[in-house]
């Protein structure tokens, strides 16, 4: 091989490896997230929309999840089961909707605690308390008209290391149903609905300016 092709080879050689470096330094800088928001406060609305399978007594079931949370700290959620038909689950279908906070953005955010990693921010900030009320049909029934009370905590791991993008959701829930409040039978966790919930979600930020129309992000 001529001198002049080794030269151009090692040149080409040299150029792809810098290509990577540059490729990793910008994978690092993204993960880094040095503003500490990840694109949280590109918008006021945390819109997320998700299915995965919902795990109780006697079985799997369908799972599918949805929220709205202004400057992804509070707002409103629904989540639904099916058993899709199958013999094993106790309840066929459910449906709770409440209320689900997630109170540590805000507050590691103004005390300079979003450092980084991304991820790690984004998925200690997904820490959820959520609270409702919810319908089931058991089953061979029909869903109840009596609504019961449900308890839940949830955790959110982004696969990106910005905020709009797929997360995986693992949400557990207590529910008590409404036959329990009239003191019609002994109280036992598993018995009275007790959830867990795994997800695959997407996450949007949207600007839809719900305090003022007319306010605008400066950049």
């Amino acid at each position: 091989m001529s001198r002049a092709r080794v030269s151009r080879a090692r040149g080409a050689g040299l150029a792809v490896l810098l290509a990577l470096a540059s490729s990793v330094a910008a994978a690092h800088a993204e993960d880094d997230g040095p503003d500490g928001v990840y694109g949280r406060l590109d918008g006021d609305l945390d819109v997320r929309v998700g299915a995965g399978a919902a795990f109780a007594r006697g079985g799997p079931a369908l799972a599918a999840h949805a929220s709205l949370l202004y400057l992804s700290s509070a707002g409103l959620f629904v989540h639904y089961t099916d058993a899709l038909g199958t013999d094993g689950p106790a309840v066929t279908r459910s449906i709770a909707t409440g209320v689900v906070i997630e109170p540590l953005f805000l507050g590691r955010f103004a005390t300079n605690l979003e450092r980084g990693p991304a991820r790690l921010d984004l998925g200690l900030d997904s820490f959820a308390l959520g609270m409702g009320a919810f319908w089931e049909a058991p089953r061979g029934g029909t869903f109840s008209t009596e609504p019961g009370f449900e308890f839940s905590i949830g955790l959110g791991f982004p696969l990106f290391a910005r905020a709009t993008g797929p997360v995986l959701g693992v949400r557990g829930a207590l529910r008590i149903r409404p036959t329990t409040f009239a003191g019609a039978g002994p109280f036992r966790l598993i018995d009275e609905g007790a959830l867990l919930s795994v997800t695959l979600a997407w996450r949007h930020i949207v600007p839809v300016h719900l305090v003022d129309p007319a306010d605008r992000l400066e950049r």
